[in-house]
């Protein structure tokens, strides 16, 4: 992708490998931190996490698509993004996932992992966030860190709901039991 002068944080087109290693970090780290709370209070936390990493660079994909190649000089040199760096198809990701799983809490993990990838693209600019509208091409860069904090907290939020991991429900168990002991003595 061209460089953006207002939003720094993109791909050099002139270093195509180290702009694809950037693009993997940065996206699989915001995917992360979309859903940090859930994956935190799983049981599964390592493939969970692992599972939301993967998930925010996976949009990426579609640029080989549209490129027709696997070369990435071609990648970082498209003039825009596939108009898949859209809301449209964020939130058609998240209904598949819905109707798939029947779990909410999946369906928004799947939602706010792309729309975090989606939020840090849209900042460069060329990107068609309202597809199949044109405009707007971009969004202001400041919407990209207060949307990752957004996507935290109505993640923090969903996860007071999501059970505890078998290690933390142990802990408070054998805490439980020598408060028992406790008062049982005394």
């Amino acid at each position: 992708m061209s460089p953006y002068s207002a939003w720094p944080f993109l791909s050099d087109p002139n270093h195509p490998f180290l702009s694809a290693v950037w693009a993997v970090l940065i996206h699989g780290g915001l995917g992360l931190l979309a859903v940090a709370p859930i994956v935190w209070r799983s049981d599964r936390r390592m493939a969970y996490g692992v599972l939301a990493f993967v998930g925010g660079f996976a949009l990426d994909l579609d640029h080989f698509v549209a490129a027709g190649s696997l070369n990435l000089r071609t990648i970082e040199t498209m003039a825009g993004r596939p108009d898949t760096h859209s809301l449209a198809f964020v939130l058609l990701l998240g209904l598949l996932t819905l109707i798939v799983t029947r779990r909410r809490l999946a369906a928004w993990a799947v939602f706010a992992v792309n729309l975090g990838h989606l939020l840090f693209d849209a900042a460069g600019g060329g990107v068609h966030v309202l597809y199949p509208l044109a405009h707007p091409d971009g969004l202001p860069w400041l919407l990209c860190p207060i949307g990752a904090l957004a996507l935290l907290g109505v993640s923090s939020v969903l996860a007071g709901g999501v059970s505890r991991s078998s290690t933390d429900r142990r802990d408070r168990e054998r805490r439980d039991r020598e408060r028992r002991d406790v008062l049982a003595v005394g």
